[in-house]
């Protein structure tokens, strides 16, 4: 059999890229979504991932249930056998200052960013240490590397990825597997290109843009490389390689901004 990616948040967005890029080199792709199975954006996803040159299943999974987690990494193996590439993708992004956020918020974005990144992870290693062999690249973002205002619950979530990664790497070094986290500025995809960013942005910067190309054009005028948002695929790019190449066999550990320069 051939190689196998899981991905949560595979359905759409930057998952969604990450699965078409791994589904050109063959790859077994497991989409992992909280989407059930008979919604057409899944449908769409599994058709993509088949034309594109790989094979496809898809599984529902919420990264905030444990059950859910096990299940899809049960079924993964029991279809494709090997686990050898996990991509801890989902999370979500909700806004307010510090100061107005409540305990819900803020667990619920614990539970699904952070947390479920670790049931992700914990749960891909047990396969991968029977294997000996395995890449695991958690998603963070520059969040996960600077304050953000108003989301400071996100921030939080994001900074504990980078954590989370950090530790994970250095128990597993010796096994085979290595673990890195990417944090990529603002990408576009579904999360960010909504009417609620769009609002954030304009209580940030103190505009009034009406449209998110209003917004990238003049936001992109002050990013050092002149880019404000990414695409999906610059993120997939630089997970596949982190995956697969020969070349990232001794990086692990790592957290690297993908950020267009916005750090600078």
């Amino acid at each position: 059999m051939g190689k196998t990616v899981v991905i949560t948040g595979g359905a759409q967005g930057q998952g969604l890229s990450h699965a078409l890029i791994f589904a050109k080199a063959g790859y077994q792709v497991v989409i992992g979504d909280i989407l059930p199975l008979d919604d057409s954006r899944v449908q769409d996803a599994v058709e993509q991932v088949r034309n594109a040159g790989g094979e496809a299943l898809a599984v529902v999974c919420d990264v905030a249930s444990t059950e859910q987690v096990e299940a899809m990494f049960a079924k993964a193996s029991e279809t494709f056998g090997s686990i050898d590439v996990v991509i801890s993708n989902a999370g979500i992004m909700t806004f307010g200052k510090t100061w107005e956020l409540t305990d819900e918020k803020v667990l619920q974005t614990l539970d699904i960013n952070l947390m479920g990144t670790w049931r992700v992870d914990k749960e891909a290693v047990k396969y991968m240490m029977k294997q000996n062999s395995g890449r695991i690249i958690n998603i963070s973002s520059t969040a996960g590397l600077k304050g953000t205002p108003n989301l400071c619950h996100y921030t939080m979530s994001k900074f504990g990825v980078v954590g989370l990664t950090k530790t994970l790497a250095k128990e597993v070094a010796k096994m085979g597997i290595t673990v890195n986290v990417l944090c990529p500025t603002m990408v576009k995809t579904p999360m960010t290109q909504r009417p609620a960013f769009l609002e954030y942005l304009n209580g940030m910067k103190g505009k009034n843009y009406s449209t998110f190309e209003e917004a990238d054009a003049d936001m992109s005028k002050g990013r050092a490389m002149g880019v404000a948002f990414i695409e999906p695929e610059d993120v997939s790019r630089m997970v596949f390689w982190l995956a697969t190449s020969e070349e990232a066999r001794l990086i692990t550990g790592a957290a690297l901004p993908l950020d267009a320069g916005s750090m600078l």
